[in-house]
């Protein structure tokens, strides 16, 4: 039954986004052969093109056949129709972002392939930008809405799996809180099943009894799913259990305690397979999918190109002019060796904000730094310092978004005193980061500080996501507009 809800429900996920998609572009369709809106948006259409000839014209034909396929293909790739109970919202909204840029890269790649097959280059812009515009506005309302409804639906005590608690430890209290607290996955906790109940007195009478009554207990009371919590010396009954979810098709979840090995018990462990040998990795790494680091590297490169392109092409001689006329001694861009990704040091660039002196590969910069000159106390206070980084970025040893590089002195003394300090090398550093648009930025003199940097270091490696490295990136703009204390 359980199987079936699931396949359902990603059935009607799907033919609900596809029915949005066509949607989408018989509205763009409509509106561009609409001669007074395209008027409007200072377009130019001709004045015979009807809706009519234009839904059938055999490079649209082409489109509308192809869209539907691109979709299928990037809802497999980014892995968004893969929705269960327990999935956040936030990992649903990332896999749809991964649809959406997965869907206008492979169409744009169909129109630049057969440009010279079937004209594809004469198809509107603003038919594909209304379609893409309007499918992913209304297909992440669908995916949400429906969602919300379904545990709505839930949370009312419909469509409920009966679940029971082998083992009344630590881990399978953790386990009915959970169960409690989460009423929309729906789950109907039934008790617990421990050999050693009077070691649980808070709990006693939630213990209906020992290991083999949870298998009697689950047979005559329609139990779905068993939430086996014993601990990893217990093997014996776990495999016993195990046999008897696997003959009776009930569904077992072993719940490992990691408490002892692992600081951190938000951190998102995972189960992959070598062969057939079962491996747990410690921490989910996003960017270790090489479609993830393709997206990355494709938003990176995009990005900085136009800011080359449009800002550093004429910033750079005008802010090189000043440098030079406050202090002509020096250069005009700071090259420091940095640890990058997995260790590796790389030259960083930028602006040149202080005079040349000795210690400025072993000191940080400070409040009221002596060193700082007139044009380089602005250029830090709003961040135009760090500029010249699009080009690392560009050369392929940054990101936009990610830890920030520390100087290699700093990498050496803090990786021995910092807890998780060389998890931040990782991935590639960043011009800006999770930490820095959280007020984690500049001196750290104070050891806490850098231990929260590099917590939220972490975190962005666990969770990272486009939406997340966008969201990012509009902060950073924002806190560069109200001016950042932390920047001196």
């Amino acid at each position: 039954m359980a199987r079936k809800y699931k396949n359902l429900y990603g059935f009607i996920h799907t033919i609900g986004d596809i029915v949005i998609l066509n949607g989408a572009y018989l509205i763009g369709i409509a509106l561009s052969t609409n001669a007074r809106i395209i008027e409007t948006l200072g377009l130019k259409v001709a004045a015979e093109t009807t809706f009519v000839n234009s839904l059938f014209d055999q490079k649209y034909l082409q489109l509308w056949v192809y869209l539907n396929i691109i979709y299928l293909l990037a809802a497999n790739f980014s892995k968004s129709l893969e929705i269960y109970r327990n999935t956040r919202f936030s990992k649903v909204f990332n896999n749809l972002m991964q649809l959406f840029f997965l869907q206008v890269v492979l169409a744009f790649t169909y129109i630049v392939i057969f440009k010279d097959y079937n004209n594809t280059f004469k198809i509107s812009r603003f038919v594909l930008m209304c379609t893409f515009a309007l499918s992913t506005i209304l297909t992440t309302v669908w995916r949400f809405g429906f969602i919300k409804i379904v545990r709505f639906y839930r949370a009312r005590g419909f469509n409920n799996r009966k679940v029971i608690v082998v083992g009344a430890g630590r881990s399978g209290q953790s386990v009915k809180r959970m169960l409690n607290n989460k009423m929309e996955y729906g789950f109907d906790f039934a008790g617990f099943f421990d050999d050693e109940p009077d070691r649980f007195p808070k709990i006693r009478s939630e213990i209906k009894g020992n290991v083999k009554d949870a298998m009697d207990y689950a047979l005559k009371n329609n139990i779905e799913e068993i939430f086996c919590t014993l601990p990893n010396k217990s093997h014996r009954q776990i495999r016993k259990l195990v046999a008897f979810a696997e003959e009776n098709c009930i569904r077992l979840k072993i719940v490992p305690d990691f408490n002892r090995i692992i600081s951190n018990p938000l951190s998102k462990i995972e189960i992959d397979h070598y062969g057939m040998i079962p491996i747990i990795t410690l921490r989910k790494e996003p960017l270790d999918n090489a479609l993830n680091r393709i997206i990355k590297r494709v938003f990176d490169f995009g990005f900085s190109m136009a800011v080359f392109i449009f800002i550093l092409w004429w910033l750079i001689p005008i802010i090189a002019l000043i440098i030079k006329i406050e202090d002509p001694s020096g250069p005009v861009f700071f090259v420091q060796e940095r640890s990058g990704e997995r260790g590796k040091s790389f030259n960083v660039i930028k602006f040149r904000s202080m005079r040349v002196n000795a210690v400025a590969n072993e000191k940080q910069a400070e409040r009221d730094d002596p060193r700082i000159t007139k044009i380089g106390r602005f250029l830090r206070k709003s961040s135009l310092d760090e500029l010249p980084q699009f080009i690392n970025v560009i050369l392929g040893n940054m990101s936009v978004i990610g830890p920030r590089p520390h100087m290699l002195k700093h990498t050496e003394e803090y990786s021995k005193i910092i807890n998780k300090f060389m998890v931040r090398h990782f991935v590639k550093p960043g011009i800006t980061g999770w930490a820095q648009v959280n007020g984690f930025r500049g001196e750290t003199k104070d050891k806490r500080l850098m231990e929260e940097r590099v917590k939220h270091d972490v975190y962005y490696i666990e969770n990272w996501s486009l939406f997340l490295d966008i969201r990012i990136l509009f902060l950073t703009i924002f806190n560069m507009a109200q001016g950042e204390k932390n920047a001196f």
